[in-house]
């Protein structure tokens, strides 16, 4: 409810427990208007948070995407789909497998200078099946076990 409706509810209120204290139970104006500034400010705090207590039967907002969190719960069910889809792999596992792979050579002293993974020495780190995996355009996930294999490979220090 709005401000201004919330006011003059409280003030329509307020004149109706005045005239009723004065007229029905015969009680002087000042003492009426006192006795009517409770119900007044009971009723406006009342009707301010009204609002605040509708149901809301909006529906509840989707579920968090994959860019958003990533829980090793879903991994597998994601990595399946990778799996069959080559422009889901393409569009959301590759480039974080990118930045994994860059992320880890850059803590080896080695090659901690290296920029992107078209670096040679990125291809002789990484080896040729994973590197291919990161690099090629039309890559696919290989099978759960070489996968295995080359993520191992690649948190080898």
């Amino acid at each position: 409810m709005s401000a201004l409706r919330a006011a003059a509810l409280a003030v329509l209120t307020a004149v109706v427990v005045g005239v009723t204290a004065t007229y029905a139970v015969d009680v002087p104006f000042w003492w009426a208007v006192l006795v009517s500034i409770p119900p007044a400010a009971a009723v406006l705090v009342t009707a301010m948070f009204v609002g605040t207590f509708d149901q809301d039967w909006t529906p509840e907002p989707d579920l968090p995407a994959a860019s958003v969190c990533l829980h090793a719960s879903s991994l597998a069910d994601r990595l399946g789909q990778a799996a069959t889809d080559p422009y889901r792999f393409t569009s959301r596992v590759q480039p974080r497998l990118r930045r994994l792979a860059l992320t880890t050579l850059r803590r080896d002293p080695e090659t901690a200078d290296i920029e992107d993974l078209h670096d040679p020495r990125a291809r002789e780190r990484l080896g040729d099946d994973l590197h291919g995996l990161l690099t090629a355009s039309g890559a696919r996930l290989p099978k759960p076990d070489e996968f295995a294999a080359m993520l191992r490979r690649l948190e080898e220090p």
